[in-house]
């Protein structure tokens, strides 16, 4: 293997001879096929990002594992002339399915022992791009050879801080229907993000789109959204048609206006927050007030497909048209109530076939960019449709709604590569399929600004020296970067000043992000759960959730319990609050869980999920009990494994640090390794600031 991974540099470096050089470097991936029927194409991509200063190298090979891209990347990520600032993977480059590591996910918490690999494991290739993880390889995928499994061992970090950005440039299998197929949709694509390198477009016009059942349907985060995206997209501020804001219920199919806004050609950024599939985007669900014509429609749909009990039916025969539930009726409502179904939704092959023309899509949704998903996935759709879409940011597994998905979005509006936005919001599902180096051009005031401030994302990510500069800077995005990443070097001096009185919201939100992980973290709250920006409040209630010490907070307990009482027109809060109330209280649900926990005589396997509960529910009552059963060698191996695991989600307790002296002062000497590497994990999980 090392032989054909130095070929592959030796002739990759023969490629480079003589090309302008730049401060940073990026690397394209390319199969060997993918290669020889797109190398002209790929040359002129290579070529534009020369253009632009960024030293590109084309790799290609049959790839025979992903060690060997890895290894690759890692050499030119050493390089302290020119470092490597990200990679795009055209083609089949190898697929990383990584298992273990769902703590490093927003959501996804499937049971890897019960269900296959193929299933819960998740597609991420923060193996290639966070330096810091530590991988040991399980098996080769046998039906789709380009996935792999490995496992995240206690060995590296626990938390994700990438160090370059990636992105995957992967045809969906739906789009291919003959031979060679593959490779013309490549070269299009790759032409189409040339063009888009070469033109001049300040990202100013925007639209974004909020789907059924997403955040409880609280009209209130969408509305707040608007508000802050003014700070995110500041060139949108003209007309009206520049900053467009839908919502599913505007109409009871919204997809036809999706698809006019989709294809306007001056979109520049579109964001849908919904729910999702790999290769489909829900967008309506139920109609909201149904007519009485509905109702009917309903009842003859149920007893046609004999939902209702034959007594209900026998009864009603002698008060009906016996043509109103004849066969040509069950026929024609039947075709109807399908095509209503099917117009509620997006799917794939939908999005290929129109113009999806904003450079980039955010589907902030789940699964929506499954690239290693055999059937397609969305995102793969957008960038290869016809239209001028280069970007499409989503997830390759389901991913929680109450993220803080637009983490310094408005970094594009200055003209930051796309790929450099990424990293600030990397979760393990959370992906750039199309070109991750695309950048919008920044406005003509903004332009020297703008260039600093990419530099720095590269070059000097961690200089607090640098980024103290910027924390008085007119421009609220540049003021929030320079607290996200003053808080990523552990400095947060003057943090809760900004928290209690600057004027962007989204800087206050950057503040409490940064605070969330200190010692200052229940001030923080305190303040957070005063704040008047929605998002503040719900990142606020759902830390307190996290931090929530029976018979210790009673500052913020009552803080919270004012907003229950206050704000009750705030549905997405309220169902943190109620959650609050329950991980507080003595008895009840967390309660009943941790009694089946701890009955020996129960079931296995409710057992087992008893300790998975307390993953997203830290329930500080039960940390007695799962430390208990992992010093318990007369326990299953699979249970304390499990409460083991489960300890590591009590990062921002209050009872963090009783938790990591409780694991260290356990006596592991006869432990099976399996136990001690996990108690490795969560100690990490937990020490990590």
């Amino acid at each position: 293997m090392r032989k054909i991974v130095l070929s592959i540099i030796v002739s990759c470096l023969a490629l480079s001879l003589g090309h302008a050089r730049g401060q940073s470097s990026f690397a394209i991936f390319v199969d060997e096929q993918t290669y020889l029927h797109c190398q002209k194409e790929l040359e002129q991509y290579r070529q534009v990002l020369i253009d632009e200063g960024l030293s590109t190298e084309i790799y290609h090979s049959d790839w025979a594992s992903p060690e060997q891209v890895k290894e690759i990347i890692l050499r030119l990520g050493r390089q302290k002339r020119r470092p490597l600032e990200g990679a795009v993977f055209v083609g089949q480059v190898p697929i990383v399915m990584v298992r273990g590591g769902q703590h490093l996910t927003t959501a996804f918490k499937m049971n890897e022992e019960r269900y296959p690999m193929q299933e819960s494991s998740v597609a991420s290739d923060r193996y290639y791009d966070d330096f810091d993880l530590s991988f040991e390889f399980i098996a080769r995928d046998s039906i789709d050879t380009c996935r792999f499994f490995y496992r995240l061992t206690s060995d590296g970090a626990q938390t994700l801080r990438p160090e370059i950005y990636t992105g995957r440039i992967k045809v969906p299998k739906f789009m291919i229907k003959h031979p060679g197929d593959e490779y013309e949709l490549i070269s299009k694509y790759l032409l189409k993000a040339v063009e888009a390198h070469k033109e001049n477009n300040v990202l100013d016009h925007m639209c974004f789109f909020y789907g059924s059942g997403y955040n409880s349907e609280d009209m209130n985060v969408w509305r707040e959204k608007i508000f802050a995206s003014y700070e995110e997209f500041p060139y949108t501020k003209g007309r009206a048609e520049q900053h467009r804001f839908l919502n599913f219920h505007q109409e009871e199919q919204s997809k036809w206006t999706l698809f006019s806004e989709l294809q306007r050609p001056k979109t520049d950024f579109f964001q849908f927050s919904e729910h999702g599939a790999p290769s489909v985007q829900y967008i309506n669900g139920g109609k909201e007030r149904p007519s009485a014509s509905d109702y009917i429609d309903e009842l003859r749909l149920s007893i046609l497909n004999g939902k209702r009990a034959r007594t209900v039916l026998d009864s009603l025969a002698q008060h009906i048209n016996p043509s109103f539930l004849s066969d040509s009726a069950k026929a024609v409502l039947l075709y109807e109530d399908s095509l209503r179904t099917r117009h509620k939704d997006i799917y794939q092959e939908e999005i290929a076939a129109i113009h999806s023309n904003p450079r980039v899509v955010i589907l902030n949704a789940c699964y929506n960019n499954s690239f290693h998903n055999p059937e397609g996935y969305v995102a793969g759709a957008h960038i290869f449709s016809p239209g001028r879409c280069v970007v499409a940011q989503g997830n390759t597994v389901n991913v929680l709604q109450d993220k803080y998905e637009n983490k310094l979005v408005g970094l594009l509006s200055l003209g930051v590569r796309v790929g450099l936005w990424q990293k600030e919001v990397s979760y393990l599902e959370s992906h750039l399929a199309g070109d991750p180096t695309f950048r919008f051009t920044p406005a003509s005031e903004d332009k020297a600004l703008a260039e600093t401030l990419a530099k720095a994302l590269v070059h000097k990510p961690y200089d607090q020296r640098f980024w103290k500069k910027y924390l008085s800077s007119d421009n609220p995005i540049v003021r929030s970067t320079a607290v996200v990443h003053l808080g990523y070097c552990g400095y947060t001096e003057g943090f809760m000043d900004i928290l209690s009185s600057d004027a962007s919201c989204m800087v206050r939100m950057s503040a409490l992000d940064a605070l969330l992980s200190t010692e200052q973290r229940e001030e923080a709250l305190l303040l957070g759960l005063k704040d008047p920006y929605e998002l503040i409040l719900r990142q606020s209630v759902k830390a307190a959730c996290k931090w929530a010490a029976v018979g210790k907070d009673s500052l913020i307990c009552h803080a919270v319990r004012h907003l229950g009482t206050y704000h009750t027109e705030l549905p997405r809060l309220s169902y943190y609050i109620s959650n609050y109330e329950r991980l507080i209280s003595p008895i009840g649900t967390y309660y009943e869980e941790l009694q089946t926990l701890l009955n020996s005589g129960a079931k296995l396997q409710s057992r087992i999920n008893a300790a998975r509960y307390y993953r997203n529910n830290n329930y500080i009552p039960a940390i007695e009990g799962l430390v208990s059963i992992i010093s318990d060698s007369k326990e299953t191996l699979p249970l304390r494994l499990v409460c083991a695991e489960a300890l590591g989600w009590y990062e921002m307790s209050s009872s963090k640090a009783e938790i990591i002296a409780r694991l260290k002062n356990l006596d592991t000497a006869s432990y099976p390794e399996e136990l001690k590497l996990e108690i490795t994990k969560t100690i990490k999980r937990l020490e990590y600031k």
